[in-house]
């Protein structure tokens, strides 16, 4: 990857009224890469992809770049930027290869040169085949197809994609997060892909930036996320299932060691370095990292544990069991009997994070 970022925004601001929507963003992108900004409704991630578009002016702005190329207060028309919205803006009253050639026939490119182009970026999303229909022809998934050909067809050095999959069933969500991965590589184009979902950020990204409140809370890469939070927010949001109050004793040997309410001791990552003895945390672990009863030398925690409910989910079963820590959930992928009763919980330090108690706001 290059070392000059293909996407350069430094200290964004923007309001709505009295509504600050982005405090200060920092937001950089490297040529080719796949970027992801995660977060829920009104963290500012959709704020944010509108001002890199130009759809939005932001208050204020140190540096907005794309290429290289100083695009600040330049209206969208003169980004080197597409974007790709969940309602796809398609044209209903054109043919599936005049939504794909619009672009460039704004663009003063001949018609001969413009379907030419056209029809290898359908080729690309694999509609080269339904370029003369209709889009009330299409389903849902050729649609969203569509919506990518035409915004690749200009080739822009930044493709921008406001949650895109959001209006598709599971099933065909999942197909185009792998089309959306292949085509992303294909192209060597940097994509800036805009969620709430942490599976689409886990599964499709080079890097995912989360967001909450107008500010970005973690940046990394997908496992760093997944595995190492380093905000309660930042657990919760990746769907840590188990959070329990503790109190920090130390350090033993690299880890962070915890007391937590019945007497009982843990081991864990620490990840607020600044925190010292005798202070609130968190503890955090997830319910696959969690197993019942002991599991052999490698187990750092045992916490005493009381079966209370088991929900069959299909692909796993979610075992629910109360601790004087508070209750805590364990999830099961094999279809080995369980007896009805459970004495502890077990689970590797290295599985778990300890965590500031609660988030500076």
């Amino acid at each position: 990857m290059s070392a000059e970022p293909m996407l350069e925004a430094m200290d964004v601001v923007h309001r709505y009224g009295l509504v600050t929507a982005l405090a200060n963003v920092s937001l950089t992108a490297g040529r080719g890469e796949f970027l992801t900004i995660l977060g829920s409704s009104g963290s500012g991630k959709t704020t944010l992809l509108r001002v890199i578009s130009g759809l939005e002016m932001p208050k204020s702005v140190r540096r907005l770049r794309i290429g290289g190329v100083d695009v600040a207060g330049l209206p969208p028309s003169k980004r080197s930027c597409t974007t790709v919205f969940q309602s796809y803006a398609l044209f209903p009253h054109m043919s599936v290869i005049e939504n794909v050639m619009y672009g460039l026939r704004i663009r003063n490119v001949n018609r001969e040169e413009a379907t030419r182009a056209a029809r290898q970026a359908l080729a690309m999303v694999q509609l080269e085949h339904k370029g003369d229909r209709r889009i009330a022809q299409l389903s849902g998934g050729e649609r969203q197809r569509v919506a990518l050909a035409r915004a690749v067809v200009t080739r822009p050095s930044i493709l921008l994609l406001d949650e895109p999959l959001g209006a598709l069933d599971e099933r065909l969500r999942q197909d185009m997060q792998l089309e959306l991965v292949q085509l992303q590589r294909s192209l060597g184009m940097t994509f800036v892909y805009i969620t709430h979902s942490q599976e689409e950020a886990l599964t499709m990204s080079d890097r995912v930036v989360l967001m909450s409140h107008g500010r970005i809370v973690q940046s990394g890469a997908p496992l760093d996320l997944f595995d190492r939070p380093g905000s309660r927010f930042a657990a919760e949001f990746m769907g840590y299932e188990n959070i329990l109050p503790g109190t920090l004793r130390g350090q033993d040997r690299g880890y962070a060691v915890v007391d937590l309410p019945g007497g009982v001791q843990v081991r864990g990552v620490a990840m607020d370095a600044a925190s010292q003895p005798g202070a609130a945390v968190a503890v955090a672990v997830r319910a696959e990292r969690l197993s019942p009863g002991a599991n052999g030398p490698a187990v750092s925690n045992v916490l005493p544990a009381t079966l209370t409910n088991k929900l069959y989910r299909g692909k796993y079963t979610d075992l629910t069991v109360a601790t004087a820590a508070g209750s805590m959930r364990l999830r099961r992928w094999e279809n080995t009997p369980l007896g009805e009763t459970i004495s502890s919980v077990t689970w590797k330090a290295e599985d778990c994070v300890v965590l500031a108690a609660s988030d500076k706001s």
